[in-house]
C-alpha cells in the first residue's frame, strides 16, 4: 500500500513538473541562410528553433512542428522535446520556385496547443509568376469602364472638418458621385497651408469596414493627401454603425457578385479610386503632375490597379498586397486575398467566377505598370501570401524597389515605413 502512494505520489510530482511556466512565451524560428531566407530550387533547408518564456529559452519545450508550401496542408508532422529550449530541425527544400513553411506549435502537459508561429524560406522567389492569364479584352473592358465612369457628374460636396485643420494643415471633408448616380465614395482631403503648387498622395485603404480618418503627416511636409473610403458610405459615423454594416450588408463584400464581370463589387471600388484623382485634379493646391497612390494589404492592391488604371499616377507605394494570383490555389499553390478558390470554398470555384476573377487580378493589371513603384512586405504574412505578392511584382517591368523585413507577417515596422515615406518624398522632391 506505501509502495503504491508512493508512485501515485512521483506520479503526481513529475505532472506537475512539466506544466509550462507562466510568463509570457515566444517562439522564433529562423531559416539556416539568416541573411536573406533564400534558397535556390532543390536545396535542402534547416530551421533553428527557440522557444522561451520572459525572454529565457523554456527547458524541456514539448513543440510538434510541420513542413507544407505556403497555405498548402503539411507534408511533414514530427513531435520533439527541447532539452534546452533549442532544435535544429531539417527538410528537402522545394523543387520549383515558391515558399516552405516550418511552423513550431508549443504544446500542454495535456498535448494541447498553447503557442505557435512560423517562418517561410524562399526559393528562387524571382522566377514565379501568376497562374492567371490576361483576357483578351481586359484593357478594352477597363477602358469601356473608365469611360462609363467619366459620364457619371462628379457633383463634388466640400466640407471643412475644422476639427482636424492644424497651423500647417487645412482638413475637407469630401464626397464624390461615381459609377452611377447617387452612388458616392468618401473622403478626406489635407492640404497644407504653405505655399503651392504641391504634390498629392492618394491613401486607398486596407480591407474590413471601419471609420476613416484624414492624415495630415505627408501635408505637413507639403504634400495634398487625400485619404479615401471605399464603400460608399460616410467616413464619420458613430463606430457602432460600421461592425453593424460589416456584419450585415458588407459582409464578405469581397465576394459579391463575382458570377457577372460588371457587377463585381470591385469594379464600383476601381472606379472610386479614378473619380477620388479626378478630384485632386480640380484642387487649385495640386501642381498637376506629381501624383502618387499608395496602400497597404487590400489598399496596396488597390495601387497597383489604380495606377495601371490611370496614367495621372505617376508613382506608387505598395505594402504587402492583396487581390494578386487568385487562381493560384487552382494549381495547388497560395492565392491572394481574399482567398476565393481556397480549399475552404470548393463551392465558389465555377467557371464563371474563376473566369471573371481574371478581370480584377492585381498580377494582371501589375503588367500594365509604367512608373515606379516602392514594394514592401516581409516572408511570413498569412493573409497575404508571400508567393501571391511576388507573383504579381516579378511582372511589373518599371523600375521598382522592395523592401522586405522577413519576420514580419501582415504589418509594417517602422523601418518599413520610414523607407517608404523617404521613397516618396525623393519621388516629389528629389534628393535633400
Amino acid at each position: 500500500m506505501k509502495r503504491l502512494l508512493l508512485v501515485i505520489g512521483l506520479s503526481l510530482s513529475l505532472h506537475a513538473a512539466s506544466a509550462l511556466p507562466k510568463g509570457k512565451i515566444s517562439i522564433e524560428i529562423t531559416p539556416d541562410r539568416t541573411e536573406d531566407w533564400r534558397y535556390s530550387a532543390g536545396d535542402s533547408v534547416a530551421y533553428d528553433i527557440v522557444v522561451r518564456v520572459d525572454g529565457k529559452p523554456l527547458k524541456n519545450a514539448s513543440v510538434k512542428y510541420t513542413f507544407a508550401r505556403e497555405k498548402m496542408p503539411a507534408h511533414e508532422t514530427h513531435r520533439a522535446t527541447l532539452p534546452d529550449g533549442r532544435l535544429r530541425v531539417k527538410t528537402a527544400g522545394m523543387p520549383c520556385p515558391g515558399f516552405l513553411t516550418c511552423r513550431v506549435f508549443l504544446l500542454d502537459e495535456k498535448g494541447a496547443t498553447v503557442a505557435d508561429d512560423l517562418a517561410q524560406a524562399a526559393f528562387d522567389p524571382e522566377k514565379l509568376r501568376p497562374m492567371t492569364d490576361m483576357p483578351e479584352d481586359f484593357a478594352a473592358f477597363w477602358e469601356r469602364a473608365k469611360a462609363e465612369n467619366a459620364k457619371i457628374p462628379m457633383d463634388p460636396r466640400v466640407e471643412r472638418a475644422e476639427q482636424w485643420c492644424t497651423d500647417k494643415v487645412d482638413v475637407y471633408y469630401v464626397r464624390l458621385q461615381s459609377f452611377r448616380k447617387d452612388n458616392y465614395v468618401y473622403g478626406y482631403v489635407s492640404v497644407p497651408k504653405s505655399k503651392g503648387p504641391h504634390p498629392a498622395v492618394l491613401y486607398v485603404p486596407g480591407a474590413g469596414v471601419a471609420k476613416t480618418k484624414p492624415s495630415t503627416y505627408m501635408a505637413e511636409k507639403g504634400v495634398i493627401t487625400m485619404t479615401l473610403g471605399i464603400h460608399g458610405i460616410p467616413l464619420d459615423m458613430p463606430d457602432e454603425n460600421y461592425d453593424i454594416l460589416k456584419n450585415g450588408a458588407l459582409y464578405n463584400y469581397q465576394f459579391v457578385n463575382l458570377d457577372n464581370r460588371d457587377q463585381y463589387y470591385y469594379k464600383r471600388v476601381f472606379m472610386g479610386c479614378i473619380r477620388a484623382i479626378d478630384y485632386l485634379f480640380t484642387r487649385p493646391e495640386f501642381d498637376g503632375e506629381r501624383l502618387m497612390v499608395s496602400g497597404g494589404s487590400q489598399g496596396g492592391g488597390l495601387s497597383i490597379v489604380t495606377t495601371a488604371l490611370d496614367p495621372r499616377v505617376k508613382y506608387f507605394v505598395c505594402f504587402y498586397p492583396a487581390l494578386c494570383d487568385h487562381m493560384g490555389y487552382l494549381y495547388d499553390r497560395a492565392g491572394g486575398w481574399p482567398h476565393m478558390f481556397d480549399r475552404t470554398r470548393v463551392y465558389f470555384r465555377t467557371a464563371e467566377r474563376i473566369l471573371n476573377s481574371r478581370y480584377y487580378d492585381a498580377a494582371n493589371f501589375a503588367r500594365l505598370i509604367r512608373v515606379p513603384g516602392f514594394f514592401s512586405w516581409g516572408y511570413n504574412d498569412l493573409s497575404c501570401p508571400i508567393t501571391s505578392m511576388y507573383s504579381a511584382y516579378n511582372v511589373v517591368t518599371a523600375p521598382k524597389e522592395l523592401v522586405l523585413e522577413l519576420r514580419n507577417g501582415h504589418r509594417r515596422s517602422e523601418r518599413q515605413n520610414r523607407l517608404a515615406d523617404a521613397w516618396m518624398l525623393r519621388q516629389f522632391f528629389g534628393e535633400k
